[in-house]
């Protein structure tokens, strides 16, 4: 199966990185700064979350699922992923652990603009699915 240019769309993904510091944030949102030796530092909360790196841009074949001939395809029910991404076996290396931007402006969460918003993802992905010349991915929508 190939897949042709004209049907793919410009999207965008990001690797999860692991754990990044939570930083305390003022009534506005803004991140707080303290300076030290003449630096300004962000406050940590001692907390973290999961990390993604910065998006990179990729182009696609996207489909929104639906339809009962997909009822049951490859064992996942039609109501646990929103749309199936095709694209040539090995282009990228996203996993179950990535985000999908498709129509989505991606956003950050600090001003240097290191830190990915990924509740501004469209989608996550719920399965990886290789066959001999492609990858299927089923994603499921990140509601905003």
């Amino acid at each position: 199966m190939r897949l042709l240019r004209k049907n793919k769309q410009k999207m965008k993904y990001s690797l999860q990185i692991g754990e990044v510091p939570i930083y305390e944030r003022d009534e506005e949102g803004n991140i707080i700064y303290i300076e030290i030796d003449g630096q300004k530092v962000p406050v940590e909360t001692g907390e973290t979350e999961i990390g993604y790196d910065k998006p990179v841009d990729f182009r696609g074949n996207i489909a929104m699922s639906g339809g009962e001939a997909e009822a049951k395809s490859f064992g996942v029910d039609i109501s646990e992923y929103d749309a199936v991404l095709l694209m040539e076996k090995g282009r990228i290396p996203i996993d179950e652990t990535s985000l999908i931007w498709h129509t989505s402006e991606v956003k950050y969460i600090d001003e240097q603009n290191t830190i990915v918003d990924r509740k501004t993802a469209d989608y996550s992905i719920k399965r990886v699915q290789p066959s001999i010349n492609f990858t299927r991915y089923l994603l499921k929508r990140i509601v905003k």
